[in-house]
């Protein structure tokens, strides 16, 4: 098919092969983008979760290599890799399966006549239902990268007992199981709801519209290539995060501090936060968050993108 009839003449694949596609491409992206952008990760989460303790990004990378090695950057590397493989996936898969509810209820005839708006409520929509699986997950991940300010908080009282942190994830999860119980999984599940549904509509409404405007006349998003989606991404990254980052900290906090029985909850966290510390510390570490966006989604999306034409090249020729 001549690139210049690409445009009128494409087709989207069939709601299940694209839900797969996407699950297979996701999973690759998570694992590309965050072996790369994991150390900022570790950094924002720290910041975010104990401002007290972090003058800054150079200040927290320090402290973490002083008191870790260099090591503490990564603690967390492979089940954090493991997990948001999984949580990629999910979210991918859950995207692709949104999108073609909300074209189908709109009588929409391709993904490619998709209007802003459109994306924006596929957007919501996959950040709604992909909480419900992806919560446990990020549990699991923020408590592994607090770990270490717990344990030295309370040395003392850890010298005859392992850290958690030091036996994975799945000692994370047994701990929260024995102490909480099924419910001990969800700790959080109101603030990554609020952080989620809009920001999923900003991430994927910003990712897809940008596609839209660098395409050449003729093409299909799809036809953007590497160093397109490496922008595209880079540009929802910053949006995703410049516009819910506040609900991010509230739900670090969260979800880290309620294993030491802190905090009560996303409107309980947020107003305390600004009681006791003022809405500067909402945006602790969020000028960490921009390079992690750009090179997080960025590369994510490379990788993502790549593998999805690759499965679908019977449809992309």
């Amino acid at each position: 098919m001549k690139k210049r009839d690409r445009a009128e003449n494409y087709k989207d694949p069939d709601t299940a092969r694209k839900a797969w596609t996407n699950f297979v491409a996701g999973s690759v992206g998570g694992a590309g983008s965050t072996s790369l952008s994991h150390p900022l990760d570790s950094v924002k989460v720290k910041m975010q979760t104990f401002p007290q303790l972090y003058n800054g990004g150079f200040h927290c990378m320090k402290e973490v290599i002083q008191q870790d090695g260099i090591r503490g950057l990564y603690r967390g590397l492979t089940p954090g890799v493991i997990l948001s493989m999984t949580e990629a996936s999910i979210r991918y898969m859950t995207y692709g399966i949104c999108q073609d509810i909300v074209r189908k209820a709109l009588s929409v005839e391709t993904s490619e006549k998709m209007t802003l708006l459109h994306n924006a409520l596929a957007g919501g929509l996959t950040g709604f239902l992909a909480t419900f699986a992806s919560c446990p997950i990020e549990l699991v991940k923020c408590r592994m990268q607090g770990m270490l300010e717990i344990t030295t908080a309370k040395r003392a009282a850890l010298e005859s007992e392992r850290p958690i942190a030091m036996r994975g994830p799945a000692g994370v999860l047994v701990h929260v199981l024995r102490t909480d119980g099924l419910r001990g999984l969800y700790h959080g599940f109101s603030s990554n709801i609020a952080r989620n549904t809009p920001g999923e509509m900003v991430f994927f409404a910003t990712y897809e519209q940008c596609r839209f405007f660098i395409k050449r006349p003729g093409q299909v998003k799809d036809d953007i290539g590497p160093l397109g989606s490496f922008f595209c991404g880079s540009c929802a990254g910053i949006a995703y995060w410049v516009s819910i980052y506040p609900l991010d900290s509230v739900k670090s906090r969260v979800q880290i501090l309620s294993s030491e029985g802190k905090v009560q909850g996303l409107w309980h966290t947020f107003w305390s936060i600004l009681r006791a510390e003022g809405v500067k510390k909402l945006y602790h570490g969020v000028g960490y968050s921009i390079p992690r966006a750009i090179i997080g989604s960025g590369s994510h999306f490379v990788f993502y993108d790549t593998t999805r034409k690759i499965l679908l090249r019977d449809l992309t020729s």
